[in-house]
């Protein structure tokens, strides 16, 4: 299946809805015995998940969560979306010519008790209503709690009651927990998600007010802080990998890009990581830390 990823697209969308370094590998043993064939597709599944999905992020402790729409479209239908675009966004985008993370998730759910993901969550949440996307949620369990806690009182006002950071984030798999509906329900879930997301405060803020709570006597202040999206725009067509690995997609509104920086320095770390090793068994063995 080909997967195209339109920058503009993808920044709003992932928006929409902080340090530690990498840690040093060691010659380990997988944590589990796998066949070829799983070890294969594995591979492709976590290179699809970490670095074209950017969940590298969440797995080395920089980001809480991750968000990964899975499309469900047939060929023919993704032949219609990628004819529909406009000559710029077809000649700039990145563009994954195998890319099999729909149908490895589904061999993933048969598997995935078999691998003890100890600090992390990683789920699907929920379908569209057309049933042509679904949702998956990668998240780094403490990291999550801590920068709910950190930010308790917006999260607080936005459910009405009080709540253990920790135990809400277990929680969120529970598609009928009180909290998280209340939170995908808020006024300000763009501020809310922002936050979940890595895209700190400020960042968040400031785009949830431009976008959708600017009352007139703020809208002049806000148009006089600039804004641009971490990732430029793709030269060509570009296929991600983790030698081409981009940074969150957000919207900066920071002079300077301090979130940039940040995660500038982050994928470094995560390509030093992975370089000279095989990354089905780094990922593996760090997921069961």
């Amino acid at each position: 299946m080909v997967n195209v990823l339109c920058k503009q697209i993808c920044c709003l969308l992932s928006i929409i809805f902080f340090l530690s370094g990498c840690e040093p590998i060691t010659k380990e043993k997988p944590p589990v015995t796998l066949t070829e064939e799983e070890r294969q597709w594995l591979g492709e599944f976590f290179n699809d998940l970490l670095f074209v999905e950017g969940g590298a992020y969440t797995l080395w402790g920089s980001k809480p969560v991750t968000e990964i729409v899975l499309y469900h479209y047939t060929e023919e239908e993704m032949q219609q979306i990628v004819d529909g675009l406009a000559e710029e966004d077809k000649n700039n985008c990145y563009v994954q010519e195998t890319y099999d993370l729909p149908e490895n998730w589904l061999k993933w759910e048969k598997i995935q008790n078999r691998i003890a993901l100890k600090k992390h969550l990683l789920f699907r949440s929920h379908f569209d209503e057309d049933g042509k996307a679904s949702f998956v949620y990668f998240v780094d369990i403490l990291k999550t709690a801590l920068v709910i806690e950190s930010n308790y009182d917006l999260f607080q006002r936005a459910v009405g009651f009080d709540f253990h950071p920790l135990e809400i984030v277990l929680e969120m798999p529970n598609q009928e927990s009180n909290f998280w509906i209340k939170v995908r329900a808020a006024k300000n879930a763009a501020q809310l998600w922002g936050i979940l997301f890595g895209y700190g405060k400020t960042n968040s803020s400031a785009f949830y007010w431009k976008f959708f709570d600017c009352p007139e006597p703020c809208k002049e202040i806000l148009e006089s802080y600039p804004y641009k999206f971490s990732n430029p725009d793709p030269v060509g067509k570009v296929e991600l990998s983790i030698t081409n690995l981009n940074l969150p997609s957000f919207v900066s509104f920071e002079e300077p890009d301090q979130m940039m920086q940040y995660y500038e320095k982050v994928r470094d770390n995560i390509k030093k990581t992975y370089m000279g090793n095989n990354q089905l068994d780094v990922t593996l063995n760090k997921l069961s830390s």
